[in-house]
């Protein structure tokens, strides 16, 4: 495959969805396009602004806070999953009130065990200590 040709693939690959620049890579080179090719069109495609991972580690991340319903441990590892850099200078949610406001969305009443509670704001990516003052702290 050819530079133009790459260039429309990866183009069409950024019509579905943005990507960061180690998603294009990969689908690009899973179209068996070559490496140098592949530099060729990532190059040009930041020039164009087509790419640009830090804008789109910035809108993930307040695309996944803006849910209400996730830790910043587990935003960071959807960064990470899409091959996207952690900014250093984010505003950071409010673990406390989203893990409060999802536990009174989850349950009716809080279960007995707390184990039950960690495991969910756990699998949710909340802090340890965010879990464990949520659980001095129920009633």
């Amino acid at each position: 495959m050819d530079y133009n040709e790459a260039y429309g693939q990866a183009l069409r690959f950024l019509n579905v969805r943005f990507l960061s620049e180690g998603e294009l890579r990969k689908k690009l080179k899973n179209k068996d396009i070559d490496t140098p090719i592949i530099e060729e069109v990532i190059v040009q495609l930041k020039e164009e602004r087509f790419i640009d991972d830090m804008r789109l580690a910035y809108d993930v991340y307040h695309y996944f806070a803006k849910k209400e319903q996730y830790g910043h441990v587990y935003i960071c590892q959807r960064l990470k999953h899409r091959m996207l850099p952690i900014p250093e200078n984010l505003e950071k949610i409010d673990e406390y009130a989203v893990a409060k406001k999802i536990l009174t969305k989850k349950f009716s009443q809080l279960p007995e065990d707390p184990r039950k509670i960690a495991r969910f704001l756990q699998y949710r990516g909340f802090s340890l200590n965010i879990i464990s003052d949520i659980l001095g702290n129920r009633s």
